[in-house]
């Protein structure tokens, strides 16, 4: 009996001295610290791949975003009545002194002397349909438009731009388009135009200036 609980109590100081052993060892003190990892707060920003013909510099914060024109063949076949228009009949007064003739297209309805920053080529074959020997027209964004630049321009002389911009269909025959000119920065001007579709053409019936910016002299 006496050797039952001598053999007890050696057992329970050995596994004392073990315990005391592990708890001042490496080990213990290592897996003492198991802290979990604390959040990982860090935003990830996805660039999602660009969409063929997408301008990607104009998702650039601070860019300008590129001009969005309304498209179909009914605003393409006003807006060439119109453009033809503004070459035939000189409608900015400078045609015989332009030494190249700038298309483009906007959202402006060209009713006060603002900025215009949306501007868009028209089409090719529009361009194309449009010029002639004594207008010869080109897209504007091959021109260059600055006046008294020191660089290289891309054409010479001074370039006379057209715009045509915003077009309110009245009703399925009658429709007004602004329009707009710029001589080179020297002069400026809008205007809006009444056109009727007749005969399935489309024909300017009437224009009026909206304003004009006195050139500084050619």
């Amino acid at each position: 009996m006496h050797h039952r609980r001598t053999a007890t109590r050696h057992l329970h100081t050995t596994a004392i001295a073990v315990f005391a052993a592990l708890v001042g060892s490496p080990l213990a003190a290592q897996s003492k610290v198991l802290t979990p990892p604390r959040r990982d707060t860090t935003r990830v920003q996805v660039t999602r791949p660009s969409a063929p013909g997408t301008n990607t510099a104009a998702a650039t914060p601070g860019a300008p975003a590129p001009a969005v024109i309304p498209q179909s063949p009914v605003l393409d076949s006003i807006r060439e009545v119109v453009f033809r228009n503004l070459l035939d009949r000189d409608r900015a007064g400078f045609a015989t002194l332009a030494s190249a003739f700038c298309l483009s297209l906007s959202t402006s309805d060209f009713k006060h002397a603002d900025a215009v920053t949306d501007r868009a080529d028209p089409s090719e074959a529009m361009v194309r349909r449009l010029a002639s020997p004594r207008a010869p027209a080109r897209r504007a964004s091959t021109c260059t438009f600055a006046p008294n630049a020191s660089t290289p321009r891309s054409v010479t002389g001074r370039a006379l731009l057209y715009s045509v911009g915003a077009i309110e269909m009245l009703s399925p025959e009658r429709a007004e388009a602004a329009a707009g000119y710029n001589y080179d920065g020297y002069s400026a001007g809008g205007f809006t135009f009444s056109v009727e579709r007749t005969d399935s053409a489309w024909v300017v019936k009437q224009w009026r200036m909206e304003w004009t910016a006195k050139p500084n002299g050619p």
